[in-house]
């Protein structure tokens, strides 16, 4: 039950861990199916466009058999009126030969306009056909080439929207790297405290924080150190703040240090909170008493309040008086980096 308070925000911290681990996953499956819904809807869209194009094809593959076949129908009414054009020729050669001995009939001079007729409508009618056809041939022509830049657009946007997605995941596997890497820079500071302070005073192993017995600091209702407390708290904080302060990779880390007085419940709330918030200051005036030259470093780093007796220690639910009466020192990490990290995840999402 000594530890009770810290548990409890341990216990907190790890909840909001986990709540903001929950929301990132969450953010992480809408952006998957996001992405899977999207690369359906082009799958489907690029399945239409591939349809489309072979019925284009078959129809010009069709298109392109009818010109074979008017090509084909032209040149033999191009080879009948060569015919005609010759019998024409040899007849007009033989005309004055034989329009002494043959007088044509003027039924048979109006059959032969009509055939000569007939043949020049065969021929401009064959022509008009093969025009159409050459211009239906480029519409579908060009038709075809549109078809083949939308299916080039589409495929540059789903290479895009798999590349943004790649990068999405990246940024947030190094968000989960520096939010992991917090607890893990906890976890060697308590580790060096332990080493430091060996047996000496206890740490707790959850959050790093001590606890100093008001009894062994403080006469009753006092708040100056007494004399024989001095050296033990010296021993005390020495290597604790040398821990925290003098490694450059656990200090980049360490947003502040705090020093908290807590009472017990007899006398008034106001009361106990001035006398726990004059011993935290006394606490707080000794430590700058031990090195004049870390003065600067202590300004940025060290706070000191007063908690009267509003975070009690129980005991099987019962106030433990004797534990209530205590100073603490326990310190807080930075997580400001990571916070900075996981909102430009979620805007750049955005």
């Amino acid at each position: 039950m000594r530890y009770n308070r810290s548990r409890s925000s341990d216990q907190n911290f790890w909840v909001s861990y986990a709540d903001l681990m929950a929301g990132l996953l969450f953010v992480f499956i809408l952006l998957i199916g996001a992405i899977v819904v999207k690369y359906v809807y082009v799958q489907t869209d690029l399945k239409h466009q591939k349809q489309s194009l072979e019925q284009s094809e078959a129809e010009l593959t069709q298109k392109k058999r009818d010109f074979l076949r008017l090509r084909s129908d032209m040149n033999q009414t191009s080879a009948s009126l060569q015919i005609a054009q010759e019998l024409l020729a040899q007849k007009e050669a033989n005309l004055d030969e034989t329009n002494a001995k043959l007088q044509l009939s003027d039924r048979e001079i109006e059959n032969l306009k009509k055939l000569l007729l007939d043949t020049e409508l065969a021929r401009d009618e064959v022509k008009g056909e093969f025009v159409a056809s050459q211009m239906e041939l480029g519409t579908t022509t060009q038709t075809l080439k549109l078809k083949e830049g939308e299916l080039a657009l589409l495929s540059a946007k789903l290479l895009e929207s798999t590349a943004s997605h790649q990068q999405l995941v990246e940024d947030l596997n190094i968000t989960k790297a520096r939010i992991k890497n917090l607890t893990g820079i906890r976890i060697k500071v308590i580790q060096e405290l332990k080493n430091k302070l060996g047996k000496k005073i206890n740490i707790d192993p959850n959050s790093g924080a001590i606890r100093l017995p008001s009894s062994v600091l403080f006469d009753v209702g006092s708040y100056e150190l007494k004399p024989e407390a001095k050296k033990q708290l010296k021993e005390t904080l020495q290597p604790y703040l040398d821990v925290l302060l003098n490694d450059n990779s656990i200090r980049e880390n360490i947003d502040h240090i705090v020093i908290e007085g807590h009472t017990d419940s007899d006398g008034s709330y106001m009361h106990n909170l001035d006398l726990s918030q004059k011993r935290a200051y006394s606490v707080m005036a000794f430590i700058y008493s031990l090195d004049e030259k870390r003065t600067t470093m202590l300004q940025k780093y060290l706070s000191a309040n007063g908690r009267s007796y509003s975070d009690l220690i129980l005991k099987n639910g019962v106030e433990d008086k004797e534990a209530s009466r205590r100073i603490e020192i326990k310190f807080n990490l930075s997580n400001k980096k990571a916070i900075e990290e996981i909102e430009t995840f979620l805007n750049r999402k955005e």
